[in-house]
């Protein structure tokens, strides 16, 4: 054979060793589809969720702008549930973080009624000392409450780490991590043959119920492995930060139902906890009293669920405790006859005394023993002072000439309690506003923020409440000027004269959010007209939020922003639906002067958008008239 015939004859015979190959996989492929019985894929519970389904990824959070105020926003600015927290852990407070999921998050409650609120409610009747962050959302298992941990929670560095497990975190680490190559997964769908030599059928955990099995199948056993993976390296990341850590168990509803069955799951994961060394607490012989009614579905508490979670964790050992300030008040004689102080406030521990005036003298004659431990030299003792002076509420205000001196603590702890004590008193500690305003200027953070809250249970009406307000819309701390924004709002056209500082606070970042300047300008009406240039030029910003808000707040203004008109008529083409419509209710609202903008207004009645369409539709009525 020539030389030159030896490649051909080479890619002569790869074909043929291809063709057979190939034909060898298709007798193969139609053997196994003989042989192999009716695919029925087993259901997986709706509980146990697809992460890339969801959320396209291993991890994801909610976006909200929130600085704090109004202080009913149900998320803060890291998108979770939760009130504002500041970044310096304040001095003397144990700050808990709980990671969790739907469950910790309190799906079906409103927050209020979550367990963790309702955590740091119940230890806070015991004392001061412990602040409790809630850092949970719906979906996340344990590899995302380790990620919430690393990005999230690390930033506030919180002394304790709380894991809540709820059971089904198990089936969705399993379901997600054992999942193979998108490619193999795509073959083990379309072909018999993939299928019978990978053998994955039953790698898939469908349900809890399975961690329940006798004997264990090897798809949970391979679970566990992955979920006790995932909590020793989330251990290790927070004894890298310093932080104690502990594990609570949630169970499911049927546990809780007759004919449950042995609670092996738990006690898989309590021997787990003590092989580790990790605190541990387990919920189900908590809620077991409760029955069935302890959950408003199959794994989420209910109302008076999360009240019991609450007050269980609270006397736990996996949780960090507060400051003993019914011991140390009793040392003092405080309490009834040196018994622990009483749950209850002074006023409410006489409700069976002969008249309310009666019972506002004895609260006012404790109270103001309470206030002399105020000058007393050790920090516990004036701590211990303060949380019961709170406790009695406004019955205190005997004690103010006492708590408006400790505002100037050289101890930070005390100066925060302090303004706790006074926002407690309401209106009645109206002559320590100033004090409060004072507290702005604190280098900390703790009496800053404790200052504004207690300003607002005040409550703030006075015209020279406006001037200071005003003050603190320049102030560094973003909290401060979102509370003086929030608080202004309020006012109307009264706070007419923080214009000015109203509309330099429009540069900051937070200037256009919910609580901010750009709504408390739109409420202070004619007055604002100088803040229509500036809120023009927000409409070009590159955030869309704060296009959307300046356009709203312009079209609020009404008339007097008669010179934005062009500039509104120029978002009618944002790529923002919310900017298009916001910007065509606006010019409705500007009067005659918006009547060159008609051209505008027609053509968006015929956006995609439908809520665009019925705002020009409208603004085009509006100029009609």
């Amino acid at each position: 054979m020539a030389s030159s015939d030896r490649p051909q004859s080479l890619v002569v015979n790869l074909a043929l060793a291809a063709a057979v190959f190939a034909a060898g996989l298709l007798v193969l492929e139609g053997g196994a589809r003989v042989l192999a019985p009716p695919r029925k894929p087993q259901p997986v519970a709706e509980y146990i969720w697809d992460w890339q389904e969801k959320w396209d990824g291993d991890f994801y959070t909610v976006r909200s702008d929130s600085l704090g105020w109004p202080p009913w926003d149900e998320f803060n600015r890291e998108g979770l549930r939760d009130r504002a927290h500041a970044e310096q852990p304040p001095q003397g407070v144990s700050r808990l973080a709980v990671l969790g999921d739907s469950v910790t998050f309190g799906d079906g409650l409103k927050p209020d009624e979550t367990w963790t609120r309702g955590l740091e409610a119940a230890l806070d009747e015991a004392g001061p000392g412990v602040e409790v962050m809630n850092v949970a959302l719906l979906g996340w298992s344990t590899r995302q409450q380790r990620l919430a941990w690393e990005r999230i929670a690390r930033r506030y560095r919180p002394s304790h780490a709380l894991l809540a497990v709820c059971l089904n975190d198990v089936p969705e680490l399993q379901n997600n991590l054992s999942r193979p190559h998108p490619l193999l997964a795509r073959l083990f769908r379309a072909s018999a043959l993939v299928r019978r030599v990978v053998g994955a059928e039953g790698r898939e955990i469908a349900s809890v119920e399975e961690l329940f099995a006798a004997p264990e199948p090897e798809r949970v056993r391979a679970g566990w492995e992955r979920f006790f993976a995932e909590v020793r390296e989330l251990r290790a990341s927070v004894a890298q930060d310093g932080a104690a850590f502990g594990l609570v168990v949630f169970p499911f509803r049927f546990q809780l139902e007759p004919g449950a069955p042995p609670p092996r799951a738990q006690q898989r994961l309590l021997a787990f906890c003590a092989g580790e060394g990790i605190a541990c607490h387990d919920l189900l012989p908590d809620l077991a009293p409760l029955g069935p009614k302890a959950f408003h579905d199959y794994d989420h508490p209910s109302v008076e669920g999360a009240r019991l979670v609450a007050r269980s964790l609270a006397a736990s050992a996996v949780v960090p405790q507060p400051l003993a300030v019914r011991a140390i008040l009793a040392r003092r004689g405080f309490g009834g006859g040196g018994a622990p102080f009483a749950t209850e406030s002074p006023w409410d521990r006489r409700r069976a005394s002969p008249g309310v005036g009666t019972r506002r003298a004895a609260a006012a004659v404790e109270a103001r023993a309470l206030a002399l431990r105020l000058d007393a030299g050790a920090v516990e003792e004036q701590r211990a002072a303060l949380w019961a002076l709170r406790r009695v509420g406004p019955g205190a205000s005997a004690a103010l000439p006492e708590l408006r001196t400790a505002l100037r603590h050289r101890e930070e702890v005390v100066r925060a309690e302090t303004a706790r004590a006074l926002g407690a008193l309401g209106a009645a500690a109206r002559p320590a506003v100033d004090e409060l305003f004072a507290q702005f200027d604190d280098p900390r953070v703790a009496p800053r923020w404790a200052a504004a809250r207690a300003l607002h249970a005040i409550g703030l009406r006075a015209p020279d409440d406006v001037v200071a307000l005003a003050r603190a819309l320049g102030h560094a701390d973003p909290f401060v000027r979102a509370f003086a924004a929030f608080v202004l709002g309020g006012f109307g056209p009264a706070a007419a004269p923080a214009v000015p500082q109203l509309i330099a606070a429009l540069a900051h970042p937070e200037g256009f959010d919910r609580a901010g300047a750009a709504t408390v300008l739109s409420r202070v009406g004619p007055a604002a007209a100088p803040a229509v240039p500036a809120l023009a030029a927000g409409l070009t910003a590159e955030s869309p939020d704060r296009r959307w808000k300046a356009a709203r707040a312009l079209g609020r203004l009404g008339e007097v922003a008669a010179s934005a008109a062009p500039a509104l008529e120029r978002a009618l083409g944002d790529a923002d639906p919310r900017v298009r419509s916001n910007a065509a209710r606006a010019l409705g609202r500007l009067g005659p002067a918006a009547r060159a903008a008609a051209a505008g207004l027609q053509r968006a009645t015929g956006d995609a958008e439908e809520e665009v369409r019925q705002a020009a539709r409208e603004a085009l009525a509006q100029l009609s008239r």
